[in-house]
């Protein structure tokens, strides 16, 4: 399966953020997949109990470090469910929430095979 990492990155950010980083850049990669694994089913359970602050919380938190290492994408979908559970709006959330789940896996796919 070939991930057309252009789809899921800003790749010169990216590209820059590596040159940067260096050795230290792995190291942001894992601990970026430890703290983002539990967020999916994090934003699901809180969104099953109707926890729109938690929600909000959540989804802020998962935007900024997809920000950070220039998942646009990924950051794009977490603001809109941020949007959403700021105007306690629950409707569309769960098809945001998969849509996260899918673009996180695509995106954890891309950053495990950089620092393979």
């Amino acid at each position: 399966l070939i991930v057309d990492k252009n789809a899921h990155f800003d790749i010169e950010a990216l590209a820059m953020l590596e040159e940067i980083m260096e050795d230290e850049f792995s190291e942001l990669i894992q601990v970026f997949i430890i703290d983002s694994d539990p967020r999916v089913p994090a934003m699901q359970s809180a969104f099953d109990e109707r926890n729109a602050l938690l929600l909000k919380e959540i989804a802020h938190s998962f935007k900024g470090a997809s920000s950070n290492l220039s998942a646009l994408p990924l950051a794009e979908v977490c603001f809109n469910i941020e949007q959403k559970a700021r105007d306690v709006d629950f409707d569309g959330i769960q098809s945001l929430i998969s849509e996260t789940d899918v673009e996180y896996q695509s995106v954890k796919t891309i950053l495990l095979s950089l620092i393979k």
